[in-house]
């Protein structure tokens, strides 16, 4: 890990050797790890059988990365793929790369209509890797919009192989309720350990395993952080997913893919395990993991989706006029503020309790915190 000035000078030396060497640095993605959570889309977003091999789905995967238009589903919560380029990616002023996904906003909200910043926008956390190779590196959270206030930071989860592919099925658009089963346990707001114990359903539109078939594993267990959920059903027909903000930022496929700036990342957002900013001159390896663990009914679960990644200090012009997003700050007293908007109180008229729950409703005698500030009815 690069931190002092003299070894920021080290690495510049040796990316100019390699220019003048002959070496040329590219926008090709390599893919090193594709591991998704069980999906409607896994086994098509790429596509892959029984006779597939992990190898395999790692060079579909590179393939899909780099012919623009395509996109690779990460299934549900925890699925993720870990890629690098020809070059470490240097950290410089601004945005350093940028991660596009398929997101985009509905044209008919049925309660906000066209000012609508929902539709389908399926956060996946980001985590950036600096080391000589994948089994000695080391880790680090992008820290965005949500880190220091509703995301959940040790969510763990196993999911259980489906042992049928058809099953009893009563609720809308099944073909089998209790298709996939799943345990998974976090640690909530109050520092308690929680679980809980279900199922996800197998949808009429999908109708291959959703189990990836190239694991040779009869359980996946997933970990890292966890999103807060951003769906809401209209009725049983319609789901929205919203953004938690108009200027929410840090993760991967929770904006539109035409929105470049805030499908931009800074390494300047790296934290430790600790949430404590880490300072990182370079970066080797970029892993995106489906943030949220929530299933939309008929709609499936929520699966982030990447369509390509580009090192943003290789695009001509870029560096003299760079994305900047100013970052959140860390809050300094044991008070989060949450930044999801509120979509049954909106904006400025949302209120929340001390421990940063949204309410719908305020209570007389109670303490909450509206616009920043301390508040009693």
């Amino acid at each position: 890990m690069y931190k002092t000035t003299t070894r920021k000078k080290i690495l510049s030396l040796c990316l100019l050797t390699l220019s003048q060497a002959g070496w040329t640095q590219t926008q090709t993605v390599q893919v090193l790890e594709f591991h998704p959570a069980p999906g409607q889309f896994v086994n098509v977003l790429p596509e892959a059988n029984a006779n597939s091999t992990q190898d395999d789905v790692n060079r579909r995967c590179e393939d899909l990365l780099n012919d623009e238009g395509n996109v690779i589903s990460l299934g549900t919560y925890g699925g993720y793929i870990t890629m690098k380029f020809d070059h470490p990616i240097v950290n410089k002023y601004g945005s350093d790369f940028l991660i596009k996904g398929n997101g985009m906003y509905a044209i008919d909200d049925p309660k906000y209509g066209k000012e609508t910043i929902g539709g389908s926008i399926e956060p996946g956390i980001v985590y950036v890797g600096v080391g000589d190779n994948l089994e000695t590196a080391k880790w680090y959270e992008l820290a965005g919009s949500e880190y220091y206030t509703n995301e959940i930071h040790d969510f763990e989860i196993t999911y259980f192989k489906p042992t049928t592919e058809a099953c009893e099925h009563q609720l809308f658009g099944s073909v089998c309720d209790n298709y996939i089963k799943w345990n998974c346990t976090w640690t909530d707001a109050k520092g308690e350990r929680r679980d809980s114990t279900g199922y996800h359903m197998k949808n009429q539109f999908h109708l291959q395993t959703y189990w990836p078939q190239w694991e040779d594993k009869d359980q996946l267990t997933f970990k890292g952080g966890c999103l807060p959920n951003n769906a809401v059903m209209y009725d049983p027909k319609y789901w929205v997913q919203y953004r938690y903000a108009k200027d929410a930022y840090g993760y991967a496929d929770a904006c539109p893919a035409k929105d470049l700036l805030y499908s931009s990342f800074d390494i300047n957002w790296a934290v430790d395990e600790k949430g404590d900013p880490v300072a990182l001159d370079h970066i080797d390896y970029i892993r995106v993991m489906t943030g949220i663990f929530q299933y939309c009914g008929w709609l499936g679960e929520t699966s982030t989706e990447v369509s390509s990644v580009v090192d943003l200090h290789l695009v001509e012009g870029y560096d003299d006029k760079p994305y900047i997003i100013t970052p959140r700050k860390r809050p300094s007293t044991g008070i989060q503020l949450p930044t999801v908007p509120d979509h049954q109180m909106q904006g400025d008229a949302a209120y929340y309790t001390l421990t940063g729950q949204r309410v719908e409703r305020v209570e007389r005698g109670k303490i909450y915190i509206h616009k920043g500030k301390k508040v009693v009815f």
